[in-house]
């Protein structure tokens, strides 16, 4: 098979960024009551009832009702229901905006109120009325960044640290816009890495006990093409500054091709270090690695680094050691660019793929041993036949087909912020080739509310990052873009 190489960009200085794509070298989020993002909390039991009737929302689309009452009483609804076992009180039904696809729905009363009493058993109608076009928007935060490829920030820290490719980490100070990037970089180490190919450093992550240890780690390409995964410090007298030397702590080999190196790490719900590797690169992993679970290309890793090195978690489906590498958790992966794990505890995986197919791979973080088929499977399809065994792979929750104009998926999050409610549980992703920013609904197994938003990304998109907020954000052409609320 001819592929084709596919360059993300090249900046106007004239130096490549990275290359993604098909180089041929080259959760649920369910709203419903009790589920993880609306907790119930039943209050004293009693014999009332309250009737809920929801109105005007299209048929299958869900409610965003909270009604909250005597004794700390608080649960969601998204639907018709009737309450029962209700204490005597008053109760307030307070009806948020609810958003479909791009159609915006809003209450026609935002906030009403019910007694229940023994012999007093109210019913509400939650009425929403005719949608409006919802619309989003990007702010520049920030500019004069080269090559930035990565935004994250330290929990409950208004600072953002953006990654440049070339091998340094940039704080801006805060995220309100016009914000200017520190000049003395947070950490250089330029001198370890390159930017030949795809190469260069890619990520970082934040220990989830930084503001008491002051560690990160950082995914890069040694010079010799290694992907290496370090430690770092933050130093004792500048908390804009780190210690100029680290730990390496996991270094795997990637001779050859300069694509195909994966590049995301970061802490799951569980405390462990995840990172997402390339297969080694070339046209449908002529080595084999993504199926070779004595390899650790092609894979996700978990690892425990909370002592001086690493440690493996007695839970890896190959800790001891029998049927493959240890620091496995998950296989058949072709450029895993970047991944998140949404607070749900799922883990999302955008998965760069070959000539015709993009796919995201959603699962349970807790789900070991998973083998997501490359590179017998492109997304559903098979490789290089009109069928293939199938056995032992999981599917793509989501995927696309080349034929509409994309080529490489790079994925982002799901958005957990709460400048922009209405977006609350959809996953955010683009593609080299289109450009455009969109987003799908994952619930209850099923993939919703699939959403081009008609909102052209200025340059080229290197990556999707968060602050500690939760707020999401977009690297592009040397910006930090901000997604927002559009007019």
């Amino acid at each position: 098979m001819v592929s084709v190489i596919r360059q993300l960009s090249c900046l106007v200085l004239g130096a490549c960024v990275l290359w993604l794509s098909a180089c041929g070298g080259g959760g649920g989020d369910s709203n419903s009551a009790g589920s993880p993002g609306n907790p119930v909390t039943p209050g004293a039991p009693g014999t009332g009832t309250l009737a809920l009737t929801v109105s005007g929302l299209p048929t299958g689309t869900l409610a965003n009702v909270s009604v909250t009452g005597p004794d700390g009483f608080a649960r969601a609804v998204t639907a018709t229901t009737t309450l029962t076992g209700l204490a005597a009180g008053t109760y307030t039904i307070a009806s948020d905006n609810v958003l479909n696809g791009t159609s915006l729905y809003s209450a026609a009363q935002p906030s009403q109120t019910a007694s229940v009493g023994g012999a007093t058993s109210p019913a509400v109608t939650v009425t929403y009325g005719a949608p409006q076009t919802f619309r989003l928007a990007l702010t520049a935060v920030a500019s004069g960044l080269t090559a930035p490829i990565f935004l994250a920030a330290p929990a409950n820290d208004p600072r953002l640290f953006v990654v440049e490719r070339a091998g340094r980490i940039r704080v801006i100070p805060n995220s309100t816009p016009p914000a200017t990037p520190l000049a003395t970089p947070f950490l250089d180490i330029s001198a370890l890495t390159t930017t030949d190919g795809e190469r260069g450093l890619l990520s970082m992550a934040f220990d989830p006990d930084y503001a008491i240890n002051g560690r990160f780690f950082v995914y890069y390409t040694a010079t010799d093409g290694a992907i290496t995964v370090a430690r770092y410090q933050v130093s004792t007298g500048n908390p804009n500054v780190a210690a100029a030397t680290g730990t390496v702590l996991l270094s795997i080999p990637h001779p050859g091709a300069t694509n195909h190196n994966g590049g995301q790490l970061a802490f799951g719900p569980d405390g462990m270090l995840y990172l997402a590797t390339g297969d080694g690169g070339g046209a449908n992993d002529p080595a084999g690695n993504a199926q070779n679970t004595a390899s650790l290309l092609g894979k996700v890793l978990r690892l425990d680094v909370r002592g001086g090195s690493y440690a493996i978690p007695p839970d890896n489906p190959f800790a001891g050691g029998a049927g493959g590498r240890a620091e496995i958790w998950a296989s058949g992966l072709r450029n895993p660019w970047r991944f998140s794990f949404d607070t749900t505890g799922l883990l999302y995986i955008a998965d760069v793929g070959e000539g015709a197919r993009e796919e995201v791979n959603v699962m349970p973080a807790t789900a070991a041993g998973l083998n997501y088929g490359w590179d017998r499977t492109e997304g559903t399809t098979c490789v290089g036949a009109a069928t293939c065994d199938t056995t032992g792979l999981t599917p793509p929750a989501f995927e696309y087909s080349h034929a509409g104009g994309g080529c490489a998926i790079l994925g982002g999050y799901v958005y957990r912020g709460s400048a922009v409610p209405e977006l609350q549980g959809r996953y955010f992703y683009t593609d080299l080739c289109t450009g455009g920013l969109q987003s799908f609904a994952y619930r209850d197994g099923v993939v919703t509310e699939s959403v081009d938003w008609a909102l052209p990304i200025p340059g080229t998109v290197f990556s999707f990052g968060t602050d500690a907020a939760r707020e999401l954000y977009i690297l592009s052409n040397g910006q930090v873009l901000r997604v927002q609320r559009g007019t």
